[in-house]
């Protein structure tokens, strides 16, 4: 089967670059130190454990999870962003548009070279990461579920940027408009939240009702939160898998809530739904033919 065009013409680009070099040896760098610090701050002058020191490694693997979490947010939306928009600043893209290539292949050509540096992160710091196998607490299966996640929230996060880039005719402002989404979505939801809960707490005691509050439907923002479901499975991984619901019960009662109950999962689809919807409006926006 045949590479995409777009994506080995992104591809031989990107790695061509100095600059992707150097993010994957500062990012692996980081990851590095981390695991050493664990080693080191785990072994006992014997070489053993001591008791209670099992947790160091857990809470290491916990800082290089979101560690690399926050870079895909990072460079992402900084990839995609301006994808489609540079190649109109460029006058390419009726050229791309001209060949045998449907404007749905140059999206995912596009989404695919975002992906493709997604899994050279995450393949590449795994040798760092799975240094923490070695203290227990976290299996291989946790990290590939990780790696997996990854790549979902890569995908979310990719395809508001292509989204914005075939609105936006300007790579620039394409670019800063997809990381101010990607903020909304990871602070703005739960930024949404936490006001609305503080007025309703407030109206409540206004009217003399001292009884906790609850957001109702308004949890369910968190769905469009992709840290929300990275969060959700290190709870599963690392924690109780309870944390998630705890910290939903602080706007409400949502023990018996099924939706709530079963976020992470729900979340999950919820984000490669509107992922699909975003690709099929970008692809949709650019078709000569629309």
């Amino acid at each position: 089967m045949r590479m995409n065009p777009v994506l080995e013409n992104e591809m031989k680009r990107n790695m061509r670059s100095m600059k992707s070099s150097w993010v994957v040896f500062g990012i692996n760098l980081l990851l590095t130190i981390i695991s050493v610090a664990a080693y080191f701050g785990t072994a006992s002058p014997g070489g053993y454990l001591s008791s209670g020191q099992y947790r160091y490694p857990v809470k290491c693997y916990m800082i290089i999870a979101y560690t690399l979490f926050f870079m895909i947010c990072l460079l992402v939306p900084g990839i995609t962003g301006g994808s489609i928009a540079i190649e109109r600043e460029r006058k390419t893209l009726d050229i791309l548009l001209t060949t045998h290539l449907s404007p749905w292949k140059i999206v995912f050509g596009k989404l695919e070279s975002s992906l493709s540096m997604i899994f050279l992160i995450a393949f590449s710091t795994l040798p760092a990461v799975s240094l923490i196998l070695i203290f227990g607490g976290v299996s291989v299966i946790d990290l590939l579920s990780l790696v997996v996640i990854l790549v979902i929230s890569g995908i979310f996060i990719g395809s508001i940027g292509i989204f914005c880039s075939a609105m936006i005719r300007k790579s620039t402002v394409a670019t800063v408009v997809s990381y101010v989404i990607v903020m909304m979505l990871i602070l703005g939801t739960v930024a949404v939240l936490m006001a609305g809960h503080f007025f309703l707490e407030m109206r409540a005691q206004q009217m003399g009702i001292y009884d906790s509050v609850n957001v109702g439907n308004g949890i369910y923002l968190l769905l469009l939160n992709p840290l929300c479901s990275y969060f959700g499975l290190l709870s599963h991984q690392v924690g109780s898998g309870n944390e998630l619901l705890e910290i939903c019960n602080y706007y409400g009662e949502y023990s018996g809530s099924t939706g709530v109950r079963h976020m992470l999962l729900i979340s999950i689809l919820v984000q490669i739904l509107l992922s699909a919807i975003l690709l099929y409006a970008a692809g949709k926006n650019i078709n000569p033919l629309r």
